[in-house]
């Protein structure tokens, strides 16, 4: 009898010991997913707010005012050209007021974005949204009309990184078709509305590498802060996990399912 509850007592510890085994594993899973789905969501939002920045500074010159400054090597309408929007050492709102831009955005564009073929290329001098440093480069190529009769371009991501105050970083390269879905009749970007696909590679903060492919087109509205729309899944160490932006709704939250099939809540970066 005594040998009985001995034996009993043994399996129920080992047991515990498996289910919690697995359970650190299962956290360990989660916390990577988690990670990589806040960076990957951190670098399609920051591609976004770039872009439109650009677009924005570009369309008002300016604006008028002290910040952001846009120069341009020639007169417009000369193409090639060179723009520069320099938001200075101190920075200034970006167009959607939630973060504050700093340093340059140098373009070299060659002719009108409304142009088949025509390209923008982008890279940055001291460049910061709020504390973050953004570095590498970006380029748009206009690929005409699609079937639909909306303006279709190639989205390109070089190099990009994004350096932390903490000192951690993300880098990351992607291939995007985005499409202006709304708007592009009209010469405002305020009513713009793109769906984007593609896929791209990139490494987190804690140095783990993933690929990702968007499986429902990413909605991005101007009017919005956020992505507001799609699906992409993203693979790393092998394991598939996959963060949903929402139903077109504008809210800063995504819903992550992990690898381990755990569904977290995830908060976009404001």
């Amino acid at each position: 009898m005594k040998k009985s509850i001995l034996l009993l007592t043994a399996l129920f510890l080992g047991v515990l010991a498996f289910n919690a085994c697995k359970k650190s594993d299962d956290t360990k899973v989660n916390d990577a997913d988690i990670m990589t789905s806040e960076d990957l969501a951190t670098n399609e939002d920051f591609s976004e707010e770039i872009d439109f920045a650009a677009d924005v500074a570009i369309e008002g010159r300016g604006g008028g005012g002290t910040c952001p400054v846009v120069t341009l090597a020639q007169p417009w309408g000369n193409w090639p050209n060179t723009i520069t929007i320099d938001y200075g050492a101190d920075g200034c709102a970006g167009p959607n007021g939630d973060h504050i831009l700093k340093g340059k955005i140098i373009i070299e564009q060659s002719a009108e974005m409304f142009t088949a073929g025509a390209v923008r290329s982008k890279t940055f001098e001291n460049f910061f949204i709020d504390d973050v440093q953004v570095e590498g480069a970006k380029s748009w190529t206009n690929n005409g009309l699609d079937a639909s009769g909306n303006w279709s371009y190639t989205k390109t991501a070089t190099n990009m990184k994004l350096d932390y105050p903490d000192g951690t970083s993300t880098t990351w390269n992607h291939t995007h078709t985005s499409t202006l879905i709304q708007g592009g009749g009209t010469p405002t970007h305020w009513d713009n509305i793109w769906s984007t696909t593609g896929s791209s590679t990139g490494v987190n903060r804690n140095g783990v590498a993933y690929s990702s492919t968007i499986v429902e087109p990413l909605v991005k509205k101007a009017t919005c802060r956020w992505i507001s729309e799609g699906v992409i899944e993203f693979t790393r160490d092998d394991k598939t996990a996959s963060l949903n932006f929402g139903d077109g709704g504008c809210d800063r939250f995504g819903t992550l399912t992990t690898a381990s099939g755990d569904v977290f809540t995830i908060r976009l970066r404001r």
